[in-house]
């Protein structure tokens, strides 16, 4: 009997566990993979081909559940110590049944900063590494956890490759990409258009996530320094310039309401809660 589906979170995200490069990645390329480190102020940061990633006030918070309402110590929280449904499925399964939701869409949570790789190949091998891994996360609730592909949009080529790899070899769905220009590119350029292709001959939907503080090139955050701001610009302006690109059925920018009112103002409710920005009046 098929699974009824009345409540699905959309817009999920998993914690990527610290070994998963050195678990999952091509061997050739693991000395490049994506390393946690301590900044200079004993938070922890993310080191990609020599830049440095993430909010300056730690990683720890990607999994830090209930910071907004104080019951998580967000600020000092390490980034192991993130939810634990971030990182196991079957704590995972716990949480859904606890909020009342039948099956999630699973984004990363490290992986929106692959991005800012310059590198197609290590791009490439970061994805294949990531994808592999989320399927196998997935795999014990296949009709509860459903895994969103990270591609490799440095190379339109090398981006096929890797979701014609995530639907005829993990059985996945559906991709994501940042809003955000790869190479000097928007989302409608003319070079893309293989890709649109193959997607819809592969039945393969596409999502647009946004990612604060995430390397690539972000309209209007060089405005700002306090990351309230920066993350309510960057999700709002990205989502609308993607939105207008007019991609086909297939495409879905996620938070899905960015530039409508309701939307903009949840954000800079959940935004600027706690953060080092002024008051909202």
């Amino acid at each position: 009997m098929a699974r009824t589906y009345k409540v699905i979170d959309a817009d999920g995200h998993i914690l990527e566990p610290l070994d998963l490069w050195d678990t999952y990645m091509d061997p050739a390329y693991r000395e490049r993979a994506p390393r946690v480190f301590l900044d200079d102020n004993g938070k922890e940061r993310l080191s990609i081909e020599g830049k440095v990633l993430g909010n300056p006030k730690g990683l720890g918070r990607l999994g830090a559940v209930g910071a907004r309402d104080g019951s998580v110590p967000a600020d000092t929280m390490m980034y192991a110590d993130g939810r634990p449904g971030g990182f196991d499925p079957h704590a995972r399964i716990k949480d859904l049944d606890v909020d009342g939701i039948d099956a999630a869409f699973l984004y990363p949570s490290i992986g929106l900063f692959s991005g800012a790789v310059s590198d197609p190949k290590l791009a490439e091998a970061m994805c294949r590494a990531y994808n592999r891994w989320l399927a196998d996360y997935c795999k014990p609730y296949p009709d509860r956890l459903f895994g969103i592909a990270m591609l490799p949009m440095q190379s339109i080529d090398l981006a096929i490759e890797e979701m014609r790899f995530a639907r005829k070899d993990l059985g996945m769905k559906g991709g994501f990409l940042r809003p955000n220009p790869y190479n000097g590119r928007m989302a409608n350029h003319p070079d893309y258009d293989p890709f649109w292709a193959e997607a819809q001959a592969l039945d393969f939907s596409i999502g647009f996530h946004e990612g604060a503080s995430g390397g690539m090139p972000t309209v209007g955050v060089d405005r700002f320094e306090g990351r309230g701001a920066r993350h309510i610009i960057s999700h709002t302006m990205e989502m609308m310039l993607v939105a207008e690109c007019h991609l086909g059925r297939s495409v879905r920018a996620l938070p899905a309401d960015p530039y409508r009112l309701p939307g903009i103002r949840r954000r800079l409710d959940r935004a600027m809660a706690g953060s080092d920005g002024p008051p909202l009046r």
